[in-house]
């Protein structure tokens, strides 16, 4: 089942919004759907404790060393060097907190911090 309802947009992001749609042959009813399930996705993440499998994805001018945080939730990392500078991916899983609280550990070393949920379990939900 769809519900409709109307939006305005101010006009850059309409004519983005138009060319993305007419780039990858698409509706824009489906990519803002699409937009809007993943921020509400996301969003959640910042509502309540839960234990979550992620991705932080770093970019800094120098190598950070991950062994220094000394965190027991980055289970797996690598580090590449791109003409950016480098960009390191964790692999985490943990509470939320705990994530939560590495991002904003690392992002002091950090140009660029983005943490991308791909499961979760909510404690007291089944």
């Amino acid at each position: 089942m769809k519900r409709r309802f109307g939006i305005s947009l101010p006009e850059p992001v309409a004519v983005k919004l138009d060319e993305l749609a007419s780039s990858i042959s698409s509706d824009r009813s489906s990519i803002v759907a699409r937009a809007l399930q993943e921020y509400l996705h996301n969003d959640l993440h910042e509502h309540g404790e839960h234990l979550c499998t992620g991705l932080i994805i770093l970019m800094s001018e120098k190598s950070i060393d991950v062994n220094s945080l000394k965190s027991e939730i980055v289970k797996a990392q690598f580090t590449i060097r791109s003409s950016v500078g480098y960009i390191t991916v964790l692999y985490v899983e943990g509470l939320y907190d705990s994530v939560r609280n590495l991002r904003k550990k690392v992002s002091r070393r950090c140009i660029f911090t983005r943490y991308i949920p791909l499961s979760c379990v909510y404690m007291g939900r089944s």
